[in-house]
């Protein structure tokens, strides 16, 4: 894809201050975040492509609060925003990879970002290349660009979030990568959006991560795994292994502040179940 069409699809929109009720919203004391579920949009991918706003009610409807994604959907960003705020869903985050947050990349992130309302702004991938083979040079320039990042969000008003996958669980000279990124990044700058299916995929024990580095878990990635040695072993929420009901008692340590249910891939034909189902399996644990 090219660098703007990528950008469009990865990034948020733009909209107006006329649009303040949202922000509002989002404010408002009565919410809480932990049980006003969220959700990505990739887990009802097709359905957004196909009527955005008629998947958008029906996300509403099953009880989601939140929505991490990209893009306006050809929409200008203010009527999306007034739209979304007509049925009570708020935008939350939105983001692209480290080669997008570079140079005037970031700038354009942040103001698109601002422009949505959403709170965070997520490095989805901190590689330059594929990831396959990182090296400890590799880690050190993406903590060091994290650290610029969180900077320039901060004083922008956007909290910078980023988000891993399984080979940030490797170990280079005798450290794992993802403890190294949480010691070498200010917890003023950088905060985690930690995918739970990921970390599970690479060894990482995510107990020990929020005892160790408490405070630093501001968004959880809700995304389950069947129990099968297959890396891409996606399983909808409820029904894999995940013992959401034990993280979730880390709520308070690990300084949880959003739960945002995730599925790669349900398939086109599932996408609709994935969710509602994902949704009704969360509402009935208790913490």
């Amino acid at each position: 894809m090219k660098r703007r069409d990528f950008l469009n699809h990865a990034l948020t929109g733009t909209a107006g201050i006329a649009l303040m009720p949202s922000l509002l919203t989002a404010c408002n004391p009565a919410h809480d975040p932990l049980h006003d579920f969220g959700l990505i949009t990739n887990v009802v991918q097709n359905m957004m492509v196909s009527d955005h706003r008629h998947t958008m009610k029906l996300l509403a409807e099953m009880g989601y609060k939140y929505l991490e994604f990209g893009g306006t959907y050809r929409e200008l960003p203010a009527e999306l925003l007034r739209f979304m705020d007509g049925i009570g869903l708020i935008p939350l985050a939105g983001g692209t990879n480290i080669a997008g947050l570079l140079g005037d990349g970031l700038k354009q992130s942040i103001e698109e970002c601002l422009e949505m309302n959403k709170k965070y702004l997520v490095c989805y991938w901190p590689w330059m290349d594929g990831g396959e083979n990182p090296t400890m040079d590799q880690v050190k320039f993406a903590v060091d660009e994290f650290q610029g990042i969180g900077d320039k969000c901060n004083e922008a008003g956007v909290r910078f979030a980023f988000h891993n996958h399984d080979m940030e669980f490797k170990k280079l000279e005798d450290q794992v990568i993802y403890d190294y990124i949480l010691e070498h990044t200010e917890e003023a700058l950088v905060t985690m959006e930690l995918d739970l299916y990921w970390a599970h995929k690479g060894g990482g024990d995510v107990r020990e991560y929020f005892e160790k580095y408490p405070g630093r878990f501001e968004i959880l990635h809700v995304k389950d795994s069947y129990d099968i040695p297959d890396r891409l072993s996606f399983a909808c929420v409820g029904s894999g292994i995940i013992d959401f009901q034990e993280i979730f008692s880390y709520r308070d340590l690990g300084g949880f502040k959003h739960l945002v249910v995730e599925h790669d891939n349900p398939g086109e034909a599932y996408e609709e179940d994935c969710a509602r189902s994902s949704i009704e399996h969360l509402n009935s644990l208790t913490f």
